[in-house]
């Protein structure tokens, strides 16, 4: 039995060769955060963790608050415009928009504080776990990890694109003589309600608007990374584990996987102090949009190029927050019955104390990235989150009239 136990310990000590720390966030997709001003983390391209710091006198830390600021202003500005209009759900859209989003630079401004600090812990439990037992089996997963971030990405720039596509080409009320001009004044209406038009006021608002959608766009991206991180760590835990529990193992060996496990556990609840702020932003602008959506897809549609701009947003949206809770709630889904079933078939002649101690662990945690504590990242979340869009759904189409967007004396400029 001792050499049983020596066989799978020693075959789980991570080695130089083979056992590389991999960021749970790929470098391409920080360098792009980076150029938006998010996450603005120095020594991205460090080998190791150890490289990674954050300092206040970076360039990059510069450029984060400079945006937090411009934006700050447009957010002030974009209140005082609502505040001069009727207020209804509709017309609460900008505002909601750019509160969510200028919230979502200053938390991504306080977590590259803690991001090293978080990333080298997270090294740390890494070293402890068994590595992949092979190269495809590592390369699958950072496989996984670009597609899924350049998929969204780039499904992103499509978006925004075909925004500007069926505004530009599509404009049946223009508000200037010019095409880009006009849409130009459409994007920042909160800068024109209080100065008059420039060209060069209108691209300020434009690069205002690019930084918080791709702000609103990344904060999807970050948590489902982190989501397919975490979910990795708990999976090669298990995995390692299918091989043990078929033959009676030395209680040493389940000390040192209750070990693993919680420390796994620790890190868990490590990035969920760290990210709690952001799942309440990304999960709250997330409901109000798919519902205001799933509204506005009753009205009539003023060209065949808005309803197809409209139909792929609107998909967009809803299948980015369904991968949003699917992929963070894979963390709860991994951390619990999987490695409960394993302990259940641990032969009589190998269970033993810290067996039990672990199974008991098992039960007791609430394993799973949470908004603030308010509420977990399961599965059942989906259920819960989609009757509240039916109700809301139901009680806003009551009050609901069909403004059509192509009637120009009641037309309100588009964001």
């Amino acid at each position: 039995m001792i050499n049983q136990f020596n066989q799978f310990y020693h075959s789980t000590i991570p080695h130089s060769t083979i056992h590389i720390f991999q960021l749970p966030i790929p470098i391409k997709v920080l360098v792009i955060a980076q150029c938006f001003s998010l996450m603005p983390v120095c020594g991205i391209y460090a080998a190791t963790a150890q490289g990674l710091r954050f300092s206040w006198r970076s360039w990059r830390t510069w450029y984060s608050v400079l945006c937090i600021c411009s934006l700050s202003v447009d957010t002030i500005f974009t209140i005082n415009m609502t505040a001069h209009s009727l207020l209804d759900v509709r017309n609460v859209e900008p505002i909601i928009f750019h509160v969510c989003n200028l919230l979502g630079f200053c938390v991504f401004l306080q977590l590259a504080r803690k991001w090293p600090t978080l990333m080298r812990h997270w090294a740390a439990v890494e070293q402890q776990l068994p590595p992949h037992q092979n190269w495809k089996q590592r390369e699958h997963l950072a496989r996984r990890i670009h597609q899924v971030a350049m998929l969204l990405l780039s499904l992103s720039l499509m978006e925004h694109l075909l925004s500007i596509i069926a505004f530009v080409y599509h404009d049946l009320c223009p508000s200037r003589r010019d095409p880009i001009d006009s849409y130009l004044f459409a994007t920042g209406p909160q800068l024109f309600h209080l100065f008059a038009y420039s060209n060069w006021l209108g691209w300020l608002g434009k690069l205002q608007n690019v930084l918080l959608t791709f702000s609103w766009s990344y904060m999807d991206i970050f948590l489902m990374l982190l989501g397919i991180g975490l979910n990795d760590l708990l999976t090669r835990l298990t995995c390692h584990l299918q091989h043990a529990v078929q033959q009676p193992m030395p209680e040493e060996f389940w000390t040192h996987t209750r070990k693993r496990y919680r420390a796994i556990v620790e890190l868990i609840y490590e990035v969920d102090d760290a990210v709690s702020v952001l799942i309440i932003v990304s999960f709250g602008s997330n409901l109000y949009f798919v519902c205001l959506q799933l509204l506005k897809s009753i009205n009539t549609m003023q060209s065949t190029v808005h309803a197809f701009y409209f139909y792929f947003s609107l998909s967009f949206l809803i299948g980015r927050s369904t991968a949003v809770l699917l992929f963070v709630s894979s963390v709860n889904d991994a951390a619990r019955d999987p490695l409960l079933q394993l302990l259940r078939q641990v032969p009589h002649a190998g269970y033993s104390d810290e067996v039990s101690r672990l199974a008991s662990e098992l039960s007791a945690d609430n394993v799973s990235l949470s908004g603030l504590k308010f509420f977990s990242i399961t599965r059942k979340l989906f259920l819960s989150v989609a009757g509240s869009i039916v109700t809301y759904e139901l009680v806003l189409i009551q009050f609901h009239e069909d403004k059509k967007s192509w009637d120009c004396h009641t037309q309100q400029p588009l964001n």
